[in-house]
């Protein structure tokens, strides 16, 4: 065999190794739960209540920002 071929097949098997570890310890840390929206999913069922949400959620982002630029540095 010749020797990149050897060399690129020993990268590659390392580099997926590598890459499965770190999604194996994301999904032990809980980094792709989303139990929010799988809890309030049948809580909105039109439209109406999607746009609902998303203006709540972007008033309490809104809120969470006024928050972080009034709290004082340390």
């Amino acid at each position: 065999m010749n020797e990149v071929l050897q060399l690129e097949l020993i990268v590659g098997v390392v580099v997926t190794f590598v890459l499965i570890m770190i999604f194996v310890a994301s999904a032990k840390k809980g980094n792709f739960d989303d139990q929010k929206k799988m809890m309030d999913g049948m809580l909105f069922d039109s439209p109406d209540d999607l746009r609902a949400a998303a203006e709540q959620e972007a008033k309490q982002e809104e809120m969470r920002a006024k928050k972080r630029k009034t709290k004082p540095e340390e």
